[in-house]
Formats: structure tokens, C-alpha cells, sequence
């Protein structure tokens, strides 16, 4: 028998402030942070991290996913991300106000954000290097790189198919008196991208659970939103 500090469900504390959780959610996640004993083997070579998805993310694509938390059986307002990149430059929108679109000019990129009509309209005199733009773009990586975690103790447990994608299946358990935790993962055979993260943690009575989900993944005729 081996320890494992949870810090997964630590992760799911996170994940609740991220998505705009009120203390209730905070605290019922994080009073879920314990020691289990768990003798699951490690299940070898697990290659889909960073580094990976960086190399195989397709050059021309648009994703969109939904994040949502639950606390206690509340459920928060969903946060819904699209972002989308070609050989123009990159956009991203959410429910919550932002969107931005980044057209490549030279070495640069020229900037464009909803004007009072809510069209994309050009910033004056912004201009931002490919680096930043990039850096805040791809920052959902974040999130479907998120079973680095977990990789050395998941199990794999057959394939689905998540936005059209075919994904192998992995998962977690632990459990210790009262508390447990259950963690979901489906990877994208092709890219490796995390497309389904669903975690349901117990504390007692309490529950805490979080999951983003994809629901678009199109790498072909990919075009950004008009401009002005």
C-alpha cells in the first residue's frame, strides 16, 4: 500500500474560483484534501502532456468547451469558451464578455474587440507581439493538459467519442472513510487534448464537482469572425 495526497482535489478548489465560486463551493472543495491509501499500480507511460499537445494541435482549428462547477448540488453558470486559429491569426470569445480577434500584420498583430454595435472593429495604435498573442490565445491548454496530475495513477478504460473526436478513456478512484473522489478523462487520440475532465469529490456530506467539457472541434475550413 502506497500514500497519495490528493492534490487533485485541491484542483478542484481552484477550478471553483476560476469559474467565479462563492466561499461555499471554496471551502466544501477544499476541506476535501486528504492522504488515501491506494494501491493501484502506476499504468506506465503516459505521453500527453504539454509538450505533446503543443506538436500535435492542428495549425488551423476551432474548439469550444464548457466549464461548470457544482457545489452541494448547486450548480454554477457554465463559463463557455470558443477560440479558434489559421494562417490569419487567432480569435477567442466567452459568455462573460470577452472577445478579441488577432489578425497577423508583419511580425505583429493587429488587435480588433467589439465596438458599441458589437462589431470587431480595429484597437488604434495596439499592437501585440505573437508571443502574447499566443500566450493568452492557447492559455486552454491549461485545462486539457489538466490529468498530468492524475498520470501516473490512471486507468484506461476503453474509448468514446467526444465532439466527433475519438478519445481513449481514463480513470480514478479513491476513497478513504468518508471521503472519495472520482476523476474522467477522454483524450483525443490525434492531439492528445484532454476533451472531457469530470471530477465529483466527498467530504462527509459534502460534494464538490467540476467538469469542462468540449463541444466543438472543426480542423478543417476554419475561418474567423468578420471585421471591420
Amino acid at each position: 500500500m502506497r500514500k497519495i495526497l490528493l492534490l487533485i482535489l485541491s484542483l478542484l478548489s481552484l477550478s471553483a474560483c476560476t469559474l467565479g465560486g462563492g466561499p461555499s463551493s471554496n471551502e466544501s472543495a477544499q476541506s476535501s484534501v486528504l492522504v488515501v491509501e491506494e494501491s493501484t499500480e502506476p499504468t506506465g507511460n503516459f505521453e500527453y502532456g504539454a509538450d505533446y499537445i503543443a506538436s500535435h494541435l492542428p495549425s488551423s482549428y476551432w474548439i469550444s468547451y464548457s466549464y461548470s462547477a457544482k457545489s452541494n448540488g448547486v450548480a454554477e453558470d457554465p463559463l463557455l469558451i470558443s477560440t479558434a486559429h489559421n494562417d490569419q491569426g487567432y480569435y477567442i470569445k466567452d459568455n462573460v464578455g470577452t472577445e478579441a480577434l488577432f489578425l497577423k500584420d508583419g511580425t505583429e498583430y493587429l488587435v480588433y474587440m467589439p465596438n458599441d454595435q458589437g462589431e470587431l472593429a480595429l484597437v488604434p495604435e495596439l499592437r501585440l507581439s505573437e508571443e502574447n498573442v499566443k500566450g493568452y490565445s492557447t492559455s486552454f491548454l491549461s485545462f486539457m493538459s489538466i490529468y498530468e496530475v492524475a498520470k501516473d495513477d490512471l486507468a484506461q478504460e476503453g474509448e468514446e467519442s467526444i465532439a466527433g473526436r475519438a478519445c481513449y478513456k481514463y480513470v480514478f478512484h479513491a476513497s478513504y472513510v468518508t471521503s472519495a473522489v472520482d476523476l474522467h478523462y477522454s483524450i483525443d487520440k490525434a492531439t492528445g487534448i484532454c476533451l472531457r475532465y469530470s471530477a465529483v469529490a466527498l467530504q462527509g456530506k459534502d460534494t464538490s464537482a467540476f467538469e469542462f467539457l468540449c463541444t466543438v472541434f472543426d480542423v478543417s475550413n476554419v475561418e474567423l469572425p468578420a471585421h471591420i
